[in-house]
């Protein structure tokens, strides 16, 4: 059994559609992961999944996938059993999770409607200063909200067949309780795949002939210079790559091993979209309607309502077990009998319910008081990218790169919607690299040599970069040529095929991985 890697699964996801051959550097630049990772990885799946392997005369090898990513079926009918109750078990607990504020706001709202019906029949007959009637008063305003609101001639009328009849709005429509937890907690985050960022940087390193700068990074991903050049340290030990000085001084990072691959162009991806053309939007506070928000509002309202009344009149479960007792008794003279005194505070029907409405109505207050600094914070990420813009659209070699505070202003404002500050505007300013620097005559200008002097060198270390680099060398040996891929199908040893180079592997029997570990070896024989 071949142990299991999380980097295993992040590849098998990356290449669950693919069908083909590639390299190792190809993995890597699917998946984002490292090159040794990335090679890891396929040599599990290569075993798993029935892989074929191809080595060349430059020592690289060329994994390949005729019918994709195929699985051996599972046959062990108890294994399947218990995937597919355990599947049941997280998905029912996912849901309880995700449902129970919903749970608990419409079940207290129903449990304080039964009582009040209830107590609305006793008739208000006890002289315990009447526990029905505040509870009563609480049902008759939420009634009347309800008729004052949604009366035919109210501006929240319905006055066309509401959209849950129409069968597309059926199927778009959001579930009850993930609209509660709108209301409550905000939209939900839609997380960004954590190697989704990776898998474009390494698209761009390859698309740019494994030559690159801590502008490029900056352009794809919005970082400041800073956090773009740690980035690609790490990724120089990640990808086996190397940092050079030019001549002027700028620092390049070479990745020449990221460009082996199987395809015919030497950098077939698409150029990635500059951040700057997606622009930061301000989440919305709940993303209900108005309609749903009210209903929440008037439900919680309610809950609180009374449970407030609850706690008022000392209504623990002991005495409205005795309420209710006395009136399936139908003894008129023990309705004239006072409750016995209160006892204790009212937690289930009082205080639990109380501070759980108080709750649900603090947390969107909460965060519409944080909604101004989050909007700030918003404007001050678009105004960023309009400088970005500004400096890095244009590549043109040689061109001095300076501007004046005005010209960055005016991007600034007309990206964020407001005027930057000073502070704010050089602040941008030292991220993307640049300087303050004064003019003869005095004027203030912020100056990029350093881009610059990136550009220009990235030009000539680009241009001097051959297509040589990017061909995996020509096959020498295929395990697709003895016929079956590397996976033994019945699970144990296979024989090697009997001819075919390199003659030495293939001399006795061994397991999948020795097999490929040995012609992993083999390749690196070969490049030495």
């Amino acid at each position: 059994m071949v142990s299991r890697r999380p980097t295993t699964n992040v590849l098998e996801q990356a290449l669950r559609h693919f069908r083909g051959e590639l390299t190792v550097a190809d993995a890597s630049a699917k998946s984002g992961l490292p090159l040794d990772s990335a090679q890891d990885a396929l040599r599990t799946l290569a075993v798993e999944c029935g892989g074929h392997l191809a080595a060349t005369d430059k020592g690289e090898l060329i994994y390949s996938f005729p019918n994709g990513l195929v699985r051996p079926k599972e046959t062990r009918l108890l294994r399947r059993i218990a995937t597919s109750v355990a599947k049941l078990a997280m998905g029912g607990i996912r849901l309880l999770v995700r449902a129970w504020v919903s749970v608990v706001l419409v079940g207290y709202a129903l449990v304080f409607l039964v009582i009040l019906l209830g107590l609305a029949l006793r008739g208000g007959d006890d002289r315990d200063g009447d526990v029905g009637s505040g509870l009563g008063t609480v049902l008759r305003i939420i009634a009347e909200a309800f008729f004052w609101t949604f009366h035919p001639f109210s501006v929240m009328s319905i006055g066309r067949e509401p959209l849950w009849m129409h069968q597309q709005a059926r199927r778009n429509k959001l579930p009850f309780y993930e609209r509660v937890n709108r209301f409550v907690f905000g939209p939900r985050k839609v997380l960004p795949d954590p190697r989704e960022q990776e898998r474009t940087i390494v698209g761009e390193i390859r698309r740019q002939k494994g030559r690159v700068a801590p502008s490029d990074i900056v352009r794809v991903t919005g970082m400041s210079r800073q956090e773009a050049e740690r980035l690609l340290l790490r990724l120089v030990v990640d990808y086996q790559g190397d940092i050079t000085v030019s001549d002027d001084g700028a620092i390049l990072y070479n990745f020449v091993e990221l460009r082996t691959t199987t395809s015919d162009r030497a950098h077939p991806n698409v150029p990635p979209s500059p951040v700057w053309n997606h622009r930061v939007e301000l989440a919305p506070l709940t993303g209900n309607s108005g309609g749903w928000n009210l209903l929440f509002v008037l439900i919680n309202g309610f809950n609180l309502a009374a449970s407030g009344v609850a706690l008022a009149k000392g209504l623990t479960l002991e005495r409205l077990t005795e309420v209710f007792s006395r009136m399936i008794a139908r003894d008129p003279d023990l309705l004239l009998v006072p409750l016995p005194p209160i006892e204790g505070i009212p937690l289930v029907l009082g205080a639990i319910p109380f501070a759980f409405s108080v709750a649900l109505f603090a947390l969107p207050l909460v965060r519409l008081l944080y909604r101004p600094r989050e909007g700030h914070r918003v404007a001050r990420e678009n105004g960023w990218r309009a400088v970005l813009r500004q400096v890095l659209a244009t590549e043109v070699p040689g061109r001095r790169m300076e501007y004046t505070p005005e010209e960055l202003g005016r991007a600034w404002a007309t990206a964020a919607g407001r005027p930057a500050t000073e502070i704010e505007l050089r602040a941008a300013v030292l991220d993307l690299g640049g300087e303050v620097d004064l003019r003869a005559h005095g004027t203030l200008v912020y100056k990029f040599d350093v881009v610059s002097r990136e550009l220009e060198a990235l030009l000539t270390a680009r241009a001097g970069a051959t297509n040589e680099e990017a061909a995996p060398g020509k096959v020498v040996f295929a395990s697709a040529d003895e016929g079956h891929g590397i996976r033994d199908d019945d699970g144990g040893t296979r024989d090697a095929p009997d001819e075919g180079p390199p003659a030495r592997l293939l001399e006795e029997p061994r397991q999948p991985l020795e097999f490929v570990d040995q012609l992993l070896e083999e390749a690196r024989r070969r490049r030495r």
